[in-house]
């Protein structure tokens, strides 16, 4: 398996050094990048032009030269304090580490396309000003750009074996999901929960149109005795490789439910897939697994 691990020192990013423990990540077995990024701008300097009396800008380029090589150190810095902390946890892994200069995001998915990972890790936040007020436009860019798997993850501790909240709603990235977690290490007593949203958007747009003059209870109750045998064999499947599974169909929007779903079971991480049912989200990043990340309080994994 291989791992690209985005690191930037910040408080989030040491909590995703900490998550790799939880993920049902292999003891071995596993090649690890750890990728550091230097961020510098240009400074800029306000001089005045003798003629016109107006203040131009000039840049200093051996001033610029400075701060990039400042960058690069602490980029080096922050990538071996990165390799230390995870050769510690996970001895058995095969770990290097690449510090660059430029865009973040751009640097992560440049490193993604050439090198090719199973899985990005990342913290949701930088440490930037901005980053600690909002989900990070970095995280964000990367989950919805990054051709694998990304795993966000936030601020938040757990203790004891993982609980993992599996989002399914029979979409070709939710089978693939729940395949991802089969193969997974996971710990002795490890729970899974799987949520399959009854969406109450999908009803009104499709069943009130189509079933006009028709039982519509009834096609209501047979859609949901179809769920409910699917989730039962499901359940019956993943009891396989978990020792507790429960699930649960609630009724309402997907975002919503699924967030309030990992806070009723204490879900430690949420793994979904990149696409849902719906034609747009074949296409672009699904609404639901963005407003997922955006929302929840926990590790989120999107699946592709």
């Amino acid at each position: 398996m291989k791992i690209l691990l985005a690191y930037d020192a910040s408080t989030f990013a040491k909590a995703a050094l900490h998550d790799l423990s939880h993920a049902g990540l292999p003891s071995s077995g596993v090649d690890v990048r750890i990728v550091t990024v230097g961020e510098v701008q240009a400074p800029m300097e306000n001089t005045l032009n003798l003629e016109t009396s107006v203040p131009i800008v000039t840049y200093s380029i051996e001033r610029a030269q400075e701060l990039a090589n400042y960058a690069i150190e602490a980029a080096e810095r922050d990538a071996q304090e990165a390799k230390t902390l995870v050769s510690l946890a996970h001895p058995k892994w095969d770990i290097d580490v690449e510090a660059r200069l430029g865009s973040p995001a751009s640097i992560i998915l440049e490193v993604a396309k050439d090198w090719k990972p199973d899985l990005i890790v990342m913290g949701s936040h930088g440490r930037s000003a901005i980053g600690r007020l909002f989900l990070g436009s970095v995280s964000m860019r990367v989950a919805s750009e990054a051709s694998c798997s990304v795993r966000i993850v936030k601020h938040r501790t757990h203790e004891g074996p993982p609980v993992i909240l599996l989002a399914f709603d029979g979409s070709e990235g939710s089978r693939k999901t729940v395949h991802h977690l089969m193969y997974r290490t996971w710990p002795l007593g490890t729970k899974l929960h799987i949520v399959t949203v009854i969406d109450v958007s999908v009803l009104a747009s499709l069943d009130y149109i189509w079933l006009v003059g028709s039982d519509l209870q009834a096609h209501q109750d047979e859609k949901e005795s179809r769920l409910e045998h699917i989730l039962h064999s499901l359940e019956c499947e993943m009891k396989k490789h978990f020792q507790v599974v429960s699930s649960a169909a609630p009724i309402g929007t997907p975002v919503r439910e699924l967030l309030s779903e990992a806070k009723r079971v204490g879900a430690s991480s949420i793994f979904i897939g990149s696409r849902g049912l719906s034609r747009m989200e074949r296409v672009l990043l699904g609404s639901v697994s963005h407003g997922v990340v955006a929302g929840a309080e926990q590790s989120v994994e999107i699946v592709r």
